[in-house]
């Protein structure tokens, strides 16, 4: 039998965690059973799948693109529109008309441009590669063109009331990237009968490549001696970056010789607005011959390996945690936030540690603690090593994301 065409529909406009976790995938997927065809956002300059061989649609996202402020987004921010938003009957009315200006301008726009590439490539099944708020483009698409859907959850952003009325009913089945996100998102949209937590991949040989650690900290400036800690992860409030700050400024009144580095970049104004912010903090504290922002990296395998201790510090619950399987898979003990899918990747004192979120003081004190504990550090590797390798390898995630599509369209002869 030929292989079963798959398209994919990711439509983020930077290559962030949802698109490498889809190339992840498609890295596992056995190419004799199945045919991908990826289509991304055409601000989206992610090159991997290309590389890989798969062939690649991009479509125009006018939501992601710049836009001049016109005059119903005037209205919308001035004291008219909190005016009319505060009056149930008129709020109604406004309301309906935002969902109708959002379809006009940013859904039916994809939409058209989705349909030809799908009525082309004729899938016998689309993944639409985020929580269902996110690819509503891809849903509508599939569902005028009678094509079977599954959605590929990967975030806490809700449903509104517009896609569980006209589109979720539509999806063969979905997938969710933790229990985390799968509590959240069902509380928004009636669980489909096919319904599975699977949780992201890794690509574990990629971290566990032979590295000149010695090497890499000089190039950072880091003493043979002194204590490195990282942060990696893209620069925005909810992911804590102020905290790292205020907990490696603590950890320095104990360790001052101590260094840290910041990995990850913005993708929007208001991100960078809060980077600044973070560096006139950091600054404040006296950290600016301490601690480096390094921006995006592509070699963050070498990064983890030359840092003695990772931090995660969103404040906010986390859909998964990519980086911590990374710095699991690196052999880099990790500090993680106790909250979202964090927990159900780290067990404290086995794996990881785990502190409250948005705690500055208790961040520092769980770093000074691995700092001085050799055993404890060595207990983590072994322990994170050996789960990553169990759980999260790309072949064990590719065959149960396989066996649910074949679930998934066996509906089909039912």
């Amino acid at each position: 039998m030929p292989p079963t065409p798959v398209l994919y529909i990711d439509l983020a406009p930077h290559p962030g965690g949802s698109v490498i976790s889809l190339m992840h995938l498609l890295q596992g997927l056995d190419r004799e059973q199945w045919r991908p065809m990826v289509a991304l956002s055409r601000q989206n300059k992610f090159p991997e799948f290309e590389a890989m061989g798969i062939p690649v649609a991009r479509v125009p996202t006018p939501q992601r693109e710049e836009r001049t402020e016109g005059a119903v987004e005037r209205l919308r921010q001035g004291k008219a529109g909190a005016s009319i938003r505060s009056t149930p009957g008129l709020a109604a009315v406004w309301h309906l008309g935002g969902v109708v200006r959002h379809w006009r301008r940013n859904v039916l726009p994809v939409v058209r441009a989705l349909t030809p590439i799908i009525r082309e490539f004729n899938p016998a099944l689309i993944h639409l590669n985020d929580s269902l708020a996110l690819v509503e483009h891809g849903a509508l698409a599939a569902r005028l063109t009678h094509t079977p859907a599954i959605v590929h959850s990967r975030s806490f952003v809700a449903t509104p009331a517009h896609d569980r009325r006209w589109l979720a009913p539509h999806l063969r089945g979905m997938v969710f990237i933790s229990q985390a996100v799968r509590q959240f998102q069902l509380q928004h949209i009636p669980a489909p009968r096919l319904n599975r937590v699977i949780p992201n991949a890794v690509d574990v040989s990629r971290f566990q490549q032979p590295v000149d650690r010695a090497a890499v900290r000089r190039s950072l400036g880091a003493p043979p001696d002194a204590p490195l800690i990282g942060m990696i992860g893209r620069i925005v409030a909810w992911k804590g970056q102020h905290i790292f700050v205020e907990a490696f400024a603590r950890l320095r009144q104990r360790f001052p010789q101590a260094r840290a580095i910041i990995v990850g970049d913005t993708d929007t104004r208001q991100g960078e607005l809060y980077r600044q912010e973070v560096q006139a903090r950091a600054r404040a504290l006296g950290l600016t011959e301490h601690l480096s922002w390094l921006g995006r990296r592509p070699d963050v395998p070498q990064l983890l390996a030359a840092i003695d201790v990772l931090a995660h510090c969103s404040v906010q619950p986390e859909p998964f945690g990519r980086v911590l399987i990374e710095a699991m898979a690196a052999g880099t003990p990790v500090i993680a936030s106790r909250a979202g899918g964090a927990m159900e990747i780290i067990e404290d004192e086995v794996t990881g540690l785990l502190t409250p979120p948005g705690d500055a003081a208790g961040l520092a004190a769980a770093l000074e603690r691995l700092l001085t504990n050799a055993s404890l550090r060595k207990l983590l590797q072994e322990n994170g090593r050996n789960i990553v390798g169990q759980r999260y390898d790309i072949a064990t995630h590719a065959a149960r994301i396989a066996d649910f599509y074949r679930q998934a369209l066996q509906r089909e002869t039912d």
